[in-house]
């Protein structure tokens, strides 16, 4: 850090304005505009103010969108390999969360971005994801592993319409 040459202070000083002439500048008055670049850094701080964003909570999922525990409990002992079937219900009911579900799959953000790239509608791009996963899980792609992917991510409603 021993290049940067600004007037840059870490962060609780401050640094040292005394080469102003004037605290208070004429705002009518030009002046000359000063640049920096600052790269490769983390926790640069510029100005008086500091914003913060608070993490926000879940929205709770209402209650009529929960399955059953005697539903999942059947669907996590469930060893059949998905079908057609499965993976139909699955992308029109799953919309924007198909990229959540890919991530918990393994995929790359790279193969979300092609699948999202070729397939127009989230429905066409949840059934090409749930395809990819099958073919490259084969006979391990079972309605027990994706029950609890879908659980992984929320995707309650979605449970709730798979049938054993």
């Amino acid at each position: 850090m021993g290049d940067l040459t600004t007037d840059s202070a870490p962060m609780g000083t401050q640094p040292d304005y005394s080469f102003r002439e004037n605290p208070r500048p004429n705002l009518n008055q030009r002046q000359p505009v000063r640049v920096f670049n600052i790269t490769g850094s983390t926790g640069v701080h510029i100005g008086s103010v500091i914003h913060t964003s608070m993490p926000q909570p879940r929205p709770r999922v209402p209650p009529q969108d929960m399955p059953l525990q005697k539903d999942v409990d059947a669907l996590r002992r469930c060893s059949r390999e998905i079908d057609d079937r499965d993976k139909f219900v699955v992308s029109e009911h799953l919309g924007s969360a198909w990229k959540s579900l890919g991530r918990a799959m393994g995929f790359s953000p790279g193969q979300l971005d092609n699948l999202e790239a070729d397939h127009p509608r989230s429905a066409n791009q949840a059934y090409e994801l749930l395809a990819s996963w099958h073919d490259r899980e084969a006979q391990h792609a079972t309605v027990s592993r994706l029950t609890e992917l879908l659980l992984a991510v929320r995707a309650y409603p979605v449970v709730k319409r798979l049938k054993p």
